[in-house]
């Protein structure tokens, strides 16, 4: 039988993709946090769907220091949950 080797020009290989794909997701990340909008300006408390590229959506109050809860929520990476819907009450309101 003919044993095969792993020369370290291989190894060096597999170890180089493994950090591109691990920078490509840092990247995305970055990206995403980023170039997510600020809450909207509005004359009332709001809540928007604010969507993202690799982390989960949520929802956004249009006030700073308040929150919003999901009215709808859909699986994220099996065990996770991102929000799908947003009430339009207002903020600080859990209609679950």
């Amino acid at each position: 039988m003919c044993e095969r080797r792993t020369n370290t020009a291989q190894v060096g290989a597999v170890g180089v993709l493994v950090i591109i794909v691990i920078a490509a997701i840092v990247v995305l990340v970055i990206v995403d946090v980023a170039t997510t909008p600020s809450p909207p300006i509005a004359p009332q408390e709001t809540c928007t769907l604010v969507h993202h590229i690799i982390l989960p959506d949520a929802c956004v109050c249009s006030v700073a220091s308040k929150s919003c809860h999901p009215t709808k929520t859909l699986p994220y990476l099996i065990v996770f949950q991102q929000a799908a819907a947003c009430p339009t009450l207002g903020c600080d309101v859990d209609l679950r």
